[in-house]
């Protein structure tokens, strides 16, 4: 059974159905617009899942049947405590919570805290996912982060499915996983961090895969 392709469109940084916003413009996409840049919610779940106004995180996908692509996700902080993960066909609304970081209004949350061994909580998928490692080291193609968060998310019945989500301070997700049967895909962060910005008129674009 091949896992479901929309799992690797983080959140979108991690979530899988249709996005919430409208689909984005080629113009909404290329220029993320006015922002709250610099907030921050004071929450401990935000280090392990910022949203830096602007930023961009490059993913490299693959699967076990040899396929290969790139996931670029883009930024918008909103407020404090609000945000959004905006990729070409869309856009995913965040909430930080004292409680964690969520989809905001849907009573969802990626990374639950105390950021400690065993913290479990309703998956966004479905399941139930727990922390099942803390100070973990890993190497992407961005490159080697320690210090991270590892959670795993089991959804049973006549078709699990497996997902592994590690979070890395200041960076975000690094990597994710998906396992469905024999079948698996991944998603790797390849880089991260503000566009280029070129000419005197400020425009930026995204650097190419």
């Amino acid at each position: 059974m091949r896992p479901p392709r929309s799992a690797l469109v983080l959140l979108a940084l991690a979530a899988c159905g249709p996005a919430q916003s409208p689909t984005a413009s080629t113009s909404s996409w290329n220029n993320p617009g006015e922002g709250a840049v610099g907030a921050t919610s004071g929450t401990d779940a935000e280090r392990f899942f910022p949203l830096v106004h602007g930023h961009i995180w490059q993913y490299a996908t693959s699967s076990d049947e040899g396929d290969r692509g790139v996931l670029v996700v883009r930024a918008h902080r909103i407020d404090a405590r609000h945000g959004e993960l905006r990729t070409p066909s869309g856009a995913r609304r965040i909430e930080y919570m004292p409680e964690g970081v969520g989809l905001a209004g849907l009573g969802v949350f990626i990374l639950k805290t105390p950021l400690a061994l065993g913290t479990t909580w309703n998956g966004e998928h479905g399941g139930i996912a727990r922390i099942t490692e803390m100070n973990a080291t890993v190497d992407v193609p961005a490159g080697r982060f320690g210090g991270c968060v590892v959670a795993v998310e089991e959804r049973r019945g006549d078709q699990p499915v497996r997902y592994t989500t590690t979070f890395c301070p200041d960076v975000g997700i690094t990597r994710l996983s998906v396992e469905a049967g024999l079948a698996s895909e991944r998603a790797e962060l390849r880089s991260y961090g503000p566009p280029v910005s070129i000419g005197p008129d400020g425009n930026s674009f995204t650097p190419p895969p």
